[in-house]
């Protein structure tokens, strides 16, 4: 520093409790560059408020500040942070050690908001925590240290950048007579050997002796100003032998006159990280809270990112080059509702060979499907078993990978006859030593009852085995089930009497679909397109998405609550500690910076943990789904629930996003806060 500090009919008033309080009225003081002044008063005389003005902590109500150029009086927020994280070192009766960061760390803590790298910053404080002679205890936690060795420590704090100015609050309050004489004794010699201007609050007239001159206050005026006639010779100290220590780098201007090599966004994360594990029972509890969200999120989505995955494949693994024909149906019978509906015009095979003929129809496949509710019964040798029917002869959505017969052959499409059998069913049908293959080509009765208890058998022909789940579950051909039908209806020409219940028209291409459809309604047939109903579905699929993914979302804001009532309480316990960050030189901006990761980061250890176990419980259902759909006789199913890459970032984003959103406020409170009420705060 080189020019005087310079207090010009200085104020500062206070309003408390409806009441003005005039901390200052209208103090002129000057303190020379490397002067060692001593503020003494009686409690309420104004030093303390001086010390706060003179580190820019607080500003004056009227008159002029001036410190090395500086305007404190007019300063900006910003300006008095630089001036804060460039010039002024800080030393309190209290040591206002941050408690989670060992020596060795909270003597960098300087260099850390200045921007100095974290070898460098590290090194420089071991250097200089050996200069104080605590070398040996720089892993070591403030709880861990003697009052000493803290208040050494927070004078190497103090020293670390090579401030001009060094403002120390009641230095010895807390320490016993004789380490008290040593701490003075340091700063003494300091002072005479750096250089560098130190004032001292205090109220121990043998700690002011130590001062060049003694600045006596009282009621917020300076009475009496006193030269030091023998000041106490200094004393040898680990200091002697410190050499002078180059000041960090800067880095070019920022808005608002603060340098941008302040607080970097790694040293950030890092505080953020170890601040988190202050609490962790908590905060742990506090992202389950985003994790339960994240886990109603993903896996309600990756269902139904699954099944119109599967939709699509199974749509396109048949051909949207398909049409479905259905015959067009009579208006039910008002006299009697529980008539069969009539067809206008029935499919009859003749329809189907003309459907044949229209140009671009590649093939055409029947549909003709058994009563729900029809009681059939297979025959093998001596075996008999109760069955249920599938329609193995049209194509059907094969959920999955076609599967391969685990004998013999599955059923043809259009002149199929034979049975399939799931391979629960065959091994009841097997006798010992005999393999699938043993099956394939056997003669079989289907015993068909009516509910009045009439029965009638058809024969039928073994024609495969297939992988199922079950063991009564078999596939019919189209020759078996149109005879089963014409006995159990009593019409034995039912094809020409009902018909078919629909068709599966397949087009040479995708083009060809409308003229193909026209032709086919002029038959009196209603159709309906592959890509028609695909898109229906995708519009179904992409709502019910939304309505899942919102279940998620307001589980999330739920959660954010959570996060926002954690930070606040984080706020109150770190209210002290905050005041030490913004005296040693962060600003707001890096204060909310520092509240706001700690909030992403709460949200991003929700959203990670949620994305996996809501993959693996959305895995577990699956599991459980299919088990049942196979009992049911759906088989070559594919994974219906799937978390693609974009559902997998952007759950984590979310959840990143609610933290942040929840830290808003807590971190704008955290930054508003004066830095004098806070390094009162208890």
């Amino acid at each position: 520093m080189t020019d005087p500090i310079k207090l010009t009919n200085l104020t500062r008033h206070f309003e408390r409790g409806g009441m003005d309080v005039q901390a200052l009225r209208g103090v002129d003081l000057s303190i020379e560059p490397g002067e060692f002044v001593a503020l003494v008063g009686p409690s309420g005389s104004g030093k303390s408020t001086l010390l706060n003005l003179l580190g820019g902590l607080d500003r004056a109500t009227a008159g002029e500040l001036w410190l090395n150029g500086t305007a404190l009086h007019s300063a900006t927020e910003a300006d008095r942070t630089l001036h804060r994280r460039q010039r002024i070192g800080f030393i309190f009766q209290s040591f206002n050690l941050l408690p989670r960061l060992t020596a060795l760390e909270n003597v960098a803590i300087p260099l850390m908001l200045s921007g100095v790298g974290v070898a460098e910053r590290e090194a420089r404080a071991k250097n200089l925590l050996e200069k104080v002679g605590l070398g040996h205890r720089l892993s070591h936690y403030p709880t861990e240290l003697s009052g000493g060795e803290q208040q050494r420590t927070a004078v190497a704090r103090a020293l670390i950048h090579n401030p001009s100015l060094i403002l120390a609050d009641e230095p010895t309050g807390n320490l016993d007579t004789k380490t008290g004489e040593e701490v003075m004794a340091l700063l003494q010699e300091l002072n005479r050997e750096q250089g560098i201007t130190l004032i001292v609050v205090t109220h121990d007239e043998d700690v002011a002796a130590y001062a060049d001159r003694i600045v006596k206050l009282r009621d917020g005026d300076i009475v009496e100003e006193v030269k030091a006639d023998n000041p106490p010779s200094p004393q040898p100290s680990p200091l002697r032998e410190r050499e002078p220590m180059s000041p960090p780098p800067v880095r070019g201007r920022a808005r608002e006159g603060v340098k941008s090599g302040g607080l970097q966004m790694s040293d950030i994360i890092r505080q953020a990280l170890s601040n988190l594990r202050r609490r962790p029972v908590r905060n742990v509890l506090t992202a389950g809270g985003v994790l339960i969200g994240i886990v109603t999120l993903v896996a309600m989505v990756s269902f139904g990112v699954g099944v119109q995955r599967e939709v699509q494949r199974n749509f396109e693994s048949i051909g949207l080059e398909n049409l479905f024909v259905r015959p067009i149906y009579d208006e039910p019978d008002a006299f009697d509702p529980f008539a069969e509906p009539e067809p206008q015009t029935p499919i009859t095979p003749e329809m189907v060979a003309q459907i044949e003929q229209i140009p671009d129809v590649v093939s055409v496949t029947p549909e003709l499907r058994l009563p729900f509710s029809i009681d059939i019964a297979l025959t093998y040798g001596d075996t008999s078993l109760p069955i249920r029917v599938t329609d193995g002869n049209e194509p059907e959505f094969s959920f999955g990978t076609e599967p391969e017969p685990l004998a013999g052959s599955f059923l043809d499409t259009r002149v199929s006859e034979g049975t399939v059998l799931v391979n629960g069913l065959a091994d009841s049908l097997l006798a010992e030593g005999e393999s699938y293959d043993n099956l394939i080509g056997e003669e079989i009765l289907l015993t068909v009852q009516l509910p009045r208890g009439e029965t009638e058998s058809f024969p039928s022909q073994i024609v495969g085995v297939r992988d199922g789940f079950g063991g009564s579950i078999i596939e019919l051909g189209l020759a078996e089930r149109e005879a089963i039908l014409a006995w159990w209806f009593n019409e034995p020409d039912i094809l020409q009497t009902d018909g078919y219940d629909g068709l599966i028209v397949q087009t040479t291409d995708l083009g060809a679909i409308t003229a193909v459809s026209s032709q086919i309604e002029e038959l009196d047939l209603e159709t309906q397109s592959l890509e028609a109903i695909l898109n229906v579905a995708n519009q179904v699929l992409g709502l019910m998405q939304a309505l899942l993914g919102s279940v998620g979302g307001l589980a999330l804001l739920v959660a954010a609550l959570g996060v926002a009532n954690t930070m606040m309480m984080a706020i109150y316990e770190r209210t002290r500690e905050i005041g030490v960050l913004k005296a040693l030189g962060a600003s707001a901006r890096e204060i909310r910076a520092l509240f706001t990761v700690e909030a992403a980061m709460l949200g991003l250890l929700g959203g990670f943990f949620g994305l996996i176990f809501g993959t693996l419980l959305g895995r577990l259902v699956d599991w459980i789904g299919h088990r049942f759909l196979i009992a049911e006789g759906i088989t070559g199913i594919g994974q219906l629930s799937v978390v693609p890459w974009w559902l997998a970032v952007g759950a984590m984003a979310f959840a990143t996003f609610i933290g942040i959103v929840a830290g808003l406020y807590p971190a704008a409170r955290a930054a508003r806060l004066d830095p004098v009420a806070a390094l009162r705060h208890e």
